[in-house]
């Protein structure tokens, strides 16, 4: 019998959040239709889902230190539809990826949920813990939850097998963590375990900039080949546009004007295939000091995420990569002193999913109107000091013809409100000169 697949490094900051402080990360895919999709439809893609990768349950190992491994969900979650219908879409999905209940523990890892609008319309969510996919995980079991897909049987491990497997890994987690520290030494000693003489911008609290721990939300989509097309005239790619113009949500709200150092983080995936991890990505920095001006050059963004990805191809990584192993086997407590005393964060988070095909679009004869995708972390309390988030996140997804991307700001007093997220970021589309439509 093979051995269960376990939380991996890559997985570790989505469960330690929720042993430390209670949050659960949660991913969304939406979807906005001008009519409703047909409700067989709607129950055969949940019934796809729920025979797909995002239908797990996560098992506590008997064995200290071993980690916690997967195994399939016996529950079968259905399509819920609301009665009634919304005035507000984004609200309703605003309120879906807030309060989704999900349990990794429980074996609800994902839930597919829509409601009727008042004009006709309807849109649809699909929600999953972070820990059970990443972004492009989530969205390729939506867009393979279309398509009919053979039945997955539950896996069962017996208490014998489990025992053994339990107690290899535990021994596996110690071995782990001490190679763990001597390439951070390693990492450390190289100078890739720091930006160098970085002076990143220095910011009072987050929580006193943030004092309500919720975010505020915009979404954009624009013509795929406009977008590529400014990308191209500034001496750019398409990713090294939407770095900028996220970042530059930065510079034009007053969080970090030029010539202050920002911190830009953008994920990257490391899936080849047959990879059956939930998560299979790594993160890059970039550090910006005299850029992003709107309607300039993309060069230097462009060189400096090329020179970040050189770097992570290569096995250069900062040293607090390498001790996650040694992280898994500490205290939450004690790992939560530490991760709090530092200031890591990024400034701003670009996610760029990826290209998926117009399909993804489709719930039987509908055709959606705008597919978006976006990500949070439920459960923040307000009263304490801790925060998801810092300044922006961004996520990117082209589907078809269209780029779409969702922006949430995390500070409060540079992102009043909604409208004016909203306004600042017409404002850089504007200055690089992207048609677009925004919500």
């Amino acid at each position: 019998m093979r051995a269960p697949a376990r939380l991996e490094s890559s997985d570790f900051v989505y469960r330690f959040v929720d042993t430390a402080f209670g949050w659960s990360v949660v991913l969304q895919v939406a979807w906005t239709f001008s009519r409703p999709p047909d409700r067989k439809a709607l129950s055969e893609m949940a019934a796809r889902l729920a025979d797909g990768p995002l239908n797990r349950r996560l098992v506590t190992p008997r064995v200290p230190l071993a980690r916690p491994y997967w195994t399939q969900s016996t529950v079968r979650p259905g399509v819920i539809v609301d009665e009634g219908a919304t005035e507000s879409p984004n609200e309703w999905l605003n309120a879906e990826l807030d309060t989704v209940p999900l349990n990794a523990e429980a074996g609800r890892c994902w839930q597919l949920r829509g409601v009727a609008t008042d004009t006709g319309g309807f849109v649809l969510s699909l929600c999953a813990l972070h820990l059970v996919a990443d972004g492009k995980t989530l969205v390729s079991a939506a867009s393979s939850a279309r398509d009919s897909a053979p039945l997955q049987q539950p896996q069962q491990f017996g208490h014998a097998s489990m025992l053994g497997s339990d107690l290899e890994d535990a021994a596996r987690q110690f071995v782990s963590a001490g190679l763990g520290i001597c390439r951070a030494a390693v990492a450390v000693a190289r100078g890739s375990g720091a930006a160098g003489n970085v002076d990143v911008v220095k910011k009072a609290p987050l929580h006193e900039r943030a004092p309500l721990a919720r975010p505020v939300w915009a979404t954009v989509t624009v013509d795929r080949q406009d977008w590529e097309v400014v990308a191209k005239r500034h001496g750019g790619t398409a990713n090294s546009l939407f770095v900028a113009v996220v970042s530059g949500l930065l510079r034009t709200s007053g969080y970090a004007p030029l010539g202050q150092t920002v911190k830009v983080g953008i994920p990257v995936s490391q899936r080849v295939d047959g990879d059956s991890r939930g998560n299979a990505t790594a993160g890059v920095s970039v550090y910006l000091t005299e850029e992003p001006v709107a309607g300039g050059d993309l060069g230097g963004i462009r060189s400096a995420c090329k020179r970040a990805f050189a770097a992570l191809s290569a096995g250069r990584r900062p040293a607090f990569v390498h001790l996650q192993p040694l992280l898994q086997l500490l205290p939450a407590r004690l790992v939560a002193t530490a991760a709090s005393a530092g200031s890591g964060m990024p400034d701003a988070v670009v996610s760029n999913l990826g290209n998926f095909p117009a399909e993804l679009a489709e719930i039987g004869d509908e055709i959606a109107t705008s597919v978006f995708f976006r990500g949070i972390a439920q459960h923040v309390d307000p009263s304490l000091p801790f925060r998801f988030g810092d300044g922006v996140q961004s996520w990117l997804l082209e589907v078809g013809d269209d780029v779409s991307f969702s922006v949430a700001a995390f500070d409060e007093t540079h992102f009043g409100d909604d409208a004016v997220l909203r306004d600042l970021l017409a404002g850089e589309l504007a200055g690089w000169g992207v048609p677009h439509r925004i919500s």
